[in-house]
């Protein structure tokens, strides 16, 4: 099982960054918070470790157990759709396959741009949290490269090799979620549903 590092969690700052999106976000559509589950309990998230052997990151657990995930796919984060912990294992057993049966053998590698692992096109340790229902995901990547942070987000297309690097954690990607929120950079887009990047950016 991939190890977590003991680099330590502030709730405190992540439940801050998330009221700001949260609160960003309803300005535009007043039911924003509807869009949510109401979490899972611990059991639910520790079997999903079970499942991909992986600890999962703090931030993730706090973020399945506290804010939840998307209800009806709906892109509650820009394109992103929020994966519960079943759905996180249902992804990453995709994944997991296609490695072994066709990226492995075939020896297939990815374009990382960022402290990523460049030896293959999707690892055991990138864990998928949200997806955009075309098979692109970002992904926590609990086994980075060298200068890595265990816990960084970074984007995974299905079609395409570039792997970068979004945000040395998930709380960092949620702070600047807000700070995109509140700029005016993404918002909720009626016409196409969901929240999304604004159009002029």
């Amino acid at each position: 099982m991939f190890g977590w590092g003991k680099k330590p969690f502030d709730p405190s700052r992540f439940d801050a960054a998330w009221e700001r999106y949260l609160a960003a976000i309803e300005k535009a559509y007043p039911a924003f918070r509807g869009l949510f589950a109401a979490g899972a309990d611990a059991h639910e998230i520790d079997q999903a470790e079970r499942e991909v052997a992986a600890k999962l990151p703090a931030d993730l657990r706090h973020l399945l157990g506290k804010h939840a995930w998307s209800l009806g796919g709906q892109p509650v984060l820009p394109g992103w759709e929020l994966f519960s912990p079943a759905r996180i294992v249902d992804e990453w057993r995709i994944w997991e396959e296609l490695r072994r049966t066709e990226f492995v053998p075939d020896a297939i590698g990815c374009q990382p741009e960022g402290p990523i692992k460049p030896d293959e096109w999707w690892r055991l340790g990138w864990i998928p949290f949200c997806g955009d229902g075309g098979g692109n995901h970002l992904c926590v990547d609990i086994d980075p490269a060298w200068g890595g942070a265990p816990g960084q987000v970074i984007s995974m297309w299905h079609d395409e090799a570039t792997r970068a690097l979004v945000a040395r954690s998930l709380t960092d990607f949620v702070e600047i979620l807000a700070r995109d929120a509140e700029s005016g950079a993404i918002a909720w887009d009626a016409e196409w549903g969901g929240v999304q990047v604004a159009p002029d950016r």
